[in-house]
């Protein structure tokens, strides 16, 4: 029972030793990785992730929906908020109080001072530019649309910021179209090709896909033509997002051969666009679930051509860019997206981790080491008092008070706990005391023991 008691007590105290040595580093640690984790670690992927799209009718739109079926699957919910166009998709990106963060927005339709605020993600797939035009099959350049009536897109669409570029280049302006009494429509597509069709327009342009309901209509429509561009190739070089389209005789209907003959159109490619405010780890999800929507790819474009790199206007993500050249992280290939997240973000936080542990295994423990034995150690210095003693000439009374103060120093040294590995030490501070007391006291006691050699390595 006595043995059982004394190691409790010695177990205490062993723990109580450790707690005032490691306390100290421990709490340093800890705000050393509070600290980190609020200056360095980013915050969470969001739950939830805006994109802006375009008319609810539109392909935007049926491929957010795409986008936000994939990205259920991990918990995260896609909002759609629908558009006029990419104009207005880009509007929504540069301004932070929109809430938008992601947006599909149709090559050329964004103004060059955008282009170092936003950040491209991949290009998507290929919009092809149709103009379909009244009177002469002939007519190949826009130069001989001059003077017609034109409907060039609605009012925040990308389709009338990429026409006006073109035509501007051919000399085809606002203010030259007006003063022919021609000015720019702004219809919606299914008002344009009623216009059209109906002969109260001359010419209409729609970036749309070929399986629109309404470049199925016109290519069909009596008096109405379909114009292959002359000159694609100059602009392909002068407008790097451009991409020249061969439409192939018979493309859209082989059996009744639509188109008749081939033609050559311009495509601007549809890109998916991001502000600051996109969270870095949600781009690789964004992309797979791009490639899900567009990888088998469609009549102009050919499987695996998209998402790409190519045909994009703004600066690539540099995540974006790792995850087109690299693939998954290590982490996400192994683990689950969220689990994947965390232990990306707060791999900052292993260095002040480190710094926590190697405080603990090279000086706490050489710390707590010397506090043990200063337990010990510190006595010698009254020893060395009396040692000095026998020394000088005898004084029986100074001699018998030394000889009091080392009885009660070996009195005081019974409630000294130290580990067992320490007992060694004290035990030869016991016999040290008793050595020297005795000699005080006039015996001729034998010297006392060396100490013991240290342990083997």
């Amino acid at each position: 029972m006595i043995k059982l008691v004394f190691r409790r007590e010695v177990a205490e105290g062993y723990r109580r030793e450790l707690l005032r040595v490691w306390t100290p580093f421990l709490v340093l640690g800890v705000v050393a990785l509070v600290v980190t984790y609020l200056l360095f670690v980013e915050p969470p992927p969001p739950r939830v992730v805006t994109i802006a799209t375009g008319q609810p009718t539109g392909r935007y739109n049926a491929f957010a929906e795409q986008y936000r079926a994939h990205l259920a699957g991990v918990g995260i919910t896609l909002e759609i908020r629908e558009t006029a166009g990419s104009a207005e998709n880009v509007a929504l990106l540069l301004d932070p109080a929109s809430g938008v963060s992601l947006a599909f927005v149709q090559g050329g339709a964004m103004p060059s001072g955008a282009r170092d605020r936003l950040s491209s993600l991949a290009s998507l797939y290929r919009e092809p530019l149709w103009i379909f035009h009244r009177g002469d099959r002939a007519d190949d350049r826009l130069t001989d649309l001059a003077g017609k009536r034109l409907s060039i897109g609605p009012e925040g669409s990308g389709t009338r910021a990429v026409v006006q570029r073109l035509l501007a280049d051919s000399g085809i302006t606002a203010g030259a179209q007006a003063a022919a009494g021609a000015p720019f429509e702004g219809l919606p597509d299914r008002q344009a090709a009623e216009a059209l069709q109906a002969g109260r327009i001359d010419a209409a342009f729609f970036i749309v896909g070929p399986g629109s309901a309404q470049v199925q209509e016109l290519i069909r429509a009596e008096g109405v033509h379909l114009m292959s561009l002359r000159r694609h190739d100059s602009f392909v070089r002068r407008y790097p997002y451009l991409s020249s389209v061969p439409l192939s005789e018979g493309l859209l209907d082989l059996e009744r051969n639509i188109p008749p003959a081939p033609s050559s159109l311009l495509a601007p490619p549809a890109a998916l666009l991001a502000n600051a405010t996109l969270h870095p780890a949600l781009i690789p999800l964004l992309i797979e679930a791009a490639r899900a929507a567009h990888e088998p790819g469609n009549l102009l474009d050919a499987p695996g051509e998209f998402p790409s790199t190519r045909f994009v206007e703004a600066p690539l993500h540099p995540e974006a860019r790792r995850y087109h050249e690299e693939g998954p992280s290590f982490l996400r290939r192994v683990l689950p997206f969220w689990p994947a997240s965390m232990v990306s973000r707060l791999k900052l936080m292993l260095l002040p981790l480190a710094t926590v542990l190697f405080s603990i295994f090279k000086i706490a423990q050489p710390l707590y080491n010397w506090r043990i034995n200063a337990r010990i150690y510190r006595h010698y210095e009254t020893l060395r008092r009396a040692q000095r003693e026998l020394s000088r000439p005898v004084d029986p009374a100074r001699r018998a008070e030394m000889a009091a103060t080392l009885r009660r120093l070996e009195d005081d040294l019974a409630t000294v706990s130290v580990p067992l590995r320490a007992m060694a030490d004290l035990y030869q501070l016991y016999l040290h005391l008793g050595y020297v007391r005795r000699r005080l006291q006039g015996e001729r006691p034998s010297p006392p023991p060396p100490p013991p050699p240290p342990p083997a390595a």
